[in-house]
């Protein structure tokens, strides 16, 4: 009796065992294959300033130090685009410094990868860029997490556009016209560093179970255009922009090329501001001299609009080892 009453016990033990083990595998699984899974351990981007925040007055000047690279700039834009990217930040300047008290230095950086160099020295108070080529920066140095960058507002480009896409391309002969056939297929797409032609599409290939035969990943849009054209790839993607404004326009036509899809929207380009330089009244002062001279008040070397409020923003960041 007592070796039955024993036998039960133990049985009893096991089954209670194994249970929370199986269910911890399955979800262990689960998640090891869902290659959809993103880190947004960055938040919020965009500024919002508190409640009780109110804008610093003019009465005293305001040093402002940013670092700049985006696409339309004349002094950081490919000279193959002069024609397109001839904004100059010169009336900007003066108009804050006259009219805001405002003085907003400017170092220029033709190199993405240079200003990217800088955005954990603490040198500068802020960008104006893309804004993941910021936020990666951030994000790759686990001890600078917490580091309180803010998008204070969203530059519109020529087009007066706020946003950016990486568009999926295949070569107008292709018998690819939809975002399922890339299944199997080789797919040439950009590296971490890049939001629109990485972590976005990668993203959304995973989340609609879309798996590439092969993913070749290359650092810029003119050499994934080249893998493409040379047949070495099956598909690709590229931002939006770079058929019309990149290097790009020297050896592709717009023409040769067909979009089967795209990615989520993203801010093109970014005023942002370390909040550990600039305090929010600060920050909420040069927002507001920003955006009062935009629209049909902005100088025309924006050659744009100028300025909007900064789109709400949580960069996903795709991570390799959530892949199948």
């Amino acid at each position: 009796m007592h070796n039955c009453h024993l036998i039960k016990i133990m049985t009893k033990i096991k089954i209670l065992y194994i249970i929370p083990v199986v269910a911890v595998s399955m979800l262990m699984f689960a998640a090891c294959n869902d290659r959809s899974v993103s880190d947004n351990t960055l938040g919020e981007t965009a500024f919002v300033p508190a409640e009780n925040i109110t804008a610093a007055t003019s009465d005293q000047p305001l040093v402002v130090k940013l670092a700049v690279n985006e696409a339309y700039c004349k002094l950081t834009a490919c000279s193959c685009i002069h024609d397109l990217a001839s904004r100059d930040y010169a009336e900007l300047q003066e108009l804050l410094k006259s009219k805001y008290n405002i003085d907003l230095q400017i170092t220029y950086f033709i190199e993405e990868y240079d200003l990217a160099d800088t955005v954990l020295s603490g040198q500068y108070d802020g960008f104006i860029s893309k804004p993941w080529l910021i936020y990666n920066q951030v994000y790759n140095q686990s001890e600078e997490r917490d580091k309180n960058l803010k998008r204070i507002a969203d530059l519109l480009d020529i087009n007066n556009n706020q946003w950016l896409t990486g568009i999926f391309i295949v070569k107008k002969d292709s018998p690819l016209n939809s975002m399922s056939e890339i299944n199997g297929k080789v797919f040439v797409a950009g590296q971490q560093d890049s939001y629109e032609k990485y972590h976005s599409p990668l993203t959304l290939l995973a989340k609609d179970n879309i798996v590439p035969s092969e993913i070749i990943n290359k650092s810029s849009c003119l050499e994934n255009l080249n893998i493409l054209m040379d047949g070495d790839a099956d598909v690709a993607v590229i931002s939006d922009y770079t058929l019309t404004a990149s290097c790009a326009v020297d050896v592709a036509n717009p023409e040769d090329f067909s979009i089967i899809g795209e990615t989520e929207q993203t801010p093109l380009c970014s005023v942002i501001l370390d909040m550990s330089k600039v305090n929010e009244s600060e920050a909420l002062r040069l927002q507001k001299a920003l955006l009062e001279l935009s629209g049909d008040n902005a100088p025309a070397g924006l050659i744009s609009k100028g300025f909007v409020h900064p789109a709400k923003w949580t960069p996903l960041r795709f991570s390799e080892s959530s892949k199948k």
